[in-house]
């Protein structure tokens, strides 16, 4: 099931897009959950980062495409973004907000298709499970294989990523139960390690993407033995 979101505040493109995608997914034999917003500050309080696909209209009176773009990559940077324009030289200012493509009004069907195309396949390249960090201000969806572990510290919650560090605020316990499915394990309290990140383990440290860490004296035998299995199995 593709989770598309459509912002555009015209009832006869909003009608038309609907209509190419119903259309589209006859065609393709492809499930899609559309959810429509004709008023985009709407959109951005209510966003909650489970969208596959955002089709952008420019010209939202009184707002603007672009700027409301950019607060949506502030909050998401992952999801896949087409522009929805009158004039196609406004689709040049995409790539600030690393908008996939764009489709000028009037939509044509044959140009509609070869976008949805394009973006199915660029859906298909992030499909990778993801983990949501919740900070403060906004979601970061983190590809599983980009996180190396997961630190506790005075009930913050630290994610060590191959982008950089992510704090939010959370329980150990609860991203434990999330990532068991993916080869997530403690060793130790403080620390939820990525299997596939393990470099080797020499007597109390693991070293995790270059990083040493502590396994504790009460983890240590069921860590190594879930090392030992996913290396066996790998």
């Amino acid at each position: 099931m593709i989770r598309i979101a459509i912002v555009e505040d015209d009832p006869k493109d909003l009608e038309q897009l609907r209509s190419f995608l119903n259309q589209y997914s006859l065609d393709q034999r492809k499930q899609f959950r559309v959810s429509a917003f004709q008023d985009p500050m709407r959109f951005l309080s209510d966003y909650r980062s489970d969208y596959d696909l955002i089709f952008m209209d420019i010209e939202l009176s009184p707002y603007n495409g672009i700027d409301i773009s950019r607060r949506l990559r502030e909050m998401d940077d992952l999801v896949a973004l087409v522009f929805i324009t009158n004039m196609e030289q406004f689709a040049v200012h995409g790539y600030e907000v690393d908008a996939l493509d764009f489709v000028v009004k009037p939509i044509n069907y044959y140009r509609f298709s070869a976008m949805m195309g394009k973006a199915l396949r660029s859906i298909a390249r992030r499909s990778e499970k993801e983990v949501l960090v919740r900070s403060a201000s906004r979601i970061t969806r983190v590809p599983i294989s980009q996180l190396y572990y997961v630190e506790i510290r005075d009930h913050l919650l630290i994610y060590h990523t191959s982008q950089g560090d992510l704090d939010a605020w959370g329980k150990l316990s609860d991203i434990e139960n999330e990532l068991d499915p993916h080869d997530f394990i403690r060793c130790s309290s403080s620390y939820l390690v990525n299997l596939r990140h393990v470099i080797r383990v020499d007597g109390d440290t693991v070293v995790v993407a270059g990083t040493p860490l502590p396994i504790s004296q009460r983890r240590k035998k069921a860590f190594c033995n879930s090392v030992t299995a996913y290396l066996s199995g790998r």
